[in-house]
């Protein structure tokens, strides 16, 4: 059997600083395989298994390189250029983390001037299967005009941020797929231990059926071929007006063509991406995750904090316990229902407080009415860059959006007094989005504005004695509250006030 390393380690690759490293792969059975990181940073050896598998972990380093990581069994070996130790993470969830740099709100001027030697990514093959997961060609790369027009926009963000903060190299593992459920990035098994889990197996389930995988591919060789035609409408009618809106898009050349069909290998079926990617590049060394995700999820929103609350859960357990920074959707006018954007965002709030590693990028003041694929990803991967500063790498910065602690009855008639944790010097108002509400359950819009460095008063002409507050609580809207470094503070559902 021919010396392996994982399809995740190449060339140009980051390794993690400050903790051991992990690396396995395949060679002979039973055969000794000795890594190395030259010139004389680190070494370690170990014995294939009876199947050929080796996994050797060198020891905790600091940031450093470029150096050359050999790897040897017997007469093979392996070397593999150009390879540094500093921050990689994996950067995780669907279409709005997928979404390219070179599509990105003045993307091509970007492109133009992205080229930093400290940035290097790595793209996780979008197969279905292990077996394909196999099979798929994959390496690292630098970032440079060249290279990156398909990087993750906030993903980049993100890391160029880290990057200068910090001064080391900074590695992105990208693993995404847009159009993806929470159940796609889970173990099947899993999903069979809760409700939730199990409601979205029978729904799947009932969507393949007795479906052949010949019918199913012949079922997605005519699905592609109606996106490929939707796309050249698209196209067509961009090159003719180059500032359309999507609602004028959508009206003049149909919607998207959705959902996908469904079968055994498709990528929207529970557990399947989990197996072939996710686990292509576990457990590689990474300091932590970056997940933007839940759109798809709107279909169940009430489900989702139950979801994804496994699913942080999961990742933690296949990669060590990690800090896990979740991005909250931004607004978005046609979500599935009223209040299905409301609460995913709530779902991703409570995720955040509840799992002791995990952390929230709010983007209340981010999004378009009529694009679910807003274009600008600046703020989202700078306000990801800023969360990982203060609550990873422990810089003073503030990076933590503020968020309500209290909601009690004012000082005066009819007044509201909110109260939020991280402030950052000081609450500001530069718009909308506070409503109250009196007996009749009925939210109106209020007035807001600062009562102290970490307090919003609020009233409503209309409510001389309000019972509830809600803030931002929309799909798409008005979301003007922001602390003292000027990020938004994060949406919030009705609250019974306190007296």
């Amino acid at each position: 059997m021919t010396l392996r390393p994982a399809a995740v380690f190449s060339d140009h690759m980051v390794l993690q600083r400050e903790r051991p490293i992990p690396l396995w792969g395949t060679a002979a059975p039973g055969a000794q395989v000795a890594c190395r990181l030259e010139p004389a940073v680190a070494a370690a050896s170990g014995q294939a298994d009876g199947a050929g598998s080796w996994r050797i972990t060198l020891p905790a380093l600091p940031a450093g390189g470029p150096y050359t990581l050999t790897i040897t069994a017997g007469s093979q070996t392996v070397c593999l250029d150009d390879v540094w130790l500093g921050e990689v993470w994996l950067a995780g969830g669907q279409s709005n983390m997928e979404l390219p740099l070179a599509n990105s709100r003045d993307g091509q001027a970007v492109l133009a001037r992205c080229a930093d030697p400290r940035l290097h990514f790595y793209e996780t093959p979008k197969v279905t299967t292990p077996e394909a997961a196999q099979a798929a060609p994959s390496g690292w790369q630098k970032v440079t005009p060249d290279t990156a027009a398909n990087l993750s926009a906030v993903a980049y963000y993100a890391a160029a941020a880290l990057a200068r903060a910090l001064d080391v190299h900074v590695g992105i593992l990208e693993c995404f797929w847009g159009g993806t459920y929470a159940h796609c990035w889970m173990p099947r098994r899993l999903l069979e231990t809760f409700p939730e889990g199990q409601a979205r197996i029978r729904w799947y389930d009932a969507r393949v059926g007795d479906k052949t995988d010949a019918q199913f591919e012949a079922e997605c060789a005519a699905y592609q071929a109606s996106v490929d035609d939707w796309n050249r409408r698209i196209a067509a009618r961009r090159a003719a007006d180059p500032d359309v809106s999507w609602t004028v898009l959508n009206a003049d050349c149909g919607l998207y063509p959705w959902p996908p069909p469904a079968g055994r290998t498709g990528f929207q079926r529970p557990g399947n991406l989990f197996d072939s990617m996710l686990r292509r590049i576990c457990p590689y060394g990474i300091r932590g995750f970056w997940y933007y995700q839940g759109e798809q999820d709107e279909e169940w929103p009430r489900d989702y904090q139950a979801e994804l609350t496994q699913l942080v859960r999961c990742w933690d357990d296949a990669a060590g316990s990690l800090p896990f920074l979740l991005v909250q959707l931004p607004m978005y006018a046609t979500g599935a229902g009223p209040d299905s954007w409301p609460l995913l965002r709530q779902a991703q709030a409570r995720v955040a407080a509840a799992e002791p590693n995990a952390g929230l990028v709010v983007l209340a003041d981010c999004g378009e009415a009529d694009n679910i694929h807003p274009v600008d990803k600046e703020p989202a991967g700078r306000r990801l860059a800023l969360l990982a500063l203060e609550t990873v790498y422990g810089q003073p910065v503030a990076g933590r959006s503020p968020q309500l602690l209290e909601a009690r009855r004012g000082p005066g008639p009819g007044q509201v007094l909110l109260r939020f944790a991280h402030h950052a010097g000081g609450m500001q108002v530069r718009g909308g989005g506070v409503q109250l509400a009196g007996a009749d359950g009925v939210f109106r819009d209020a007035q807001a504005a600062p009562a102290g460095p970490d307090r919003i008063l609020a009233c409503c002409g209309a409510l001389r004695d309000p019972c509830a507050v809600r803030y931002a609580w929309y799909n798409y809207g008005p979301a003007g509250l922001y602390g003292g470094t000027g990020l938004p503070a994060a949406p919030f559902g009705p609250r019974t006030l306190n007296d």
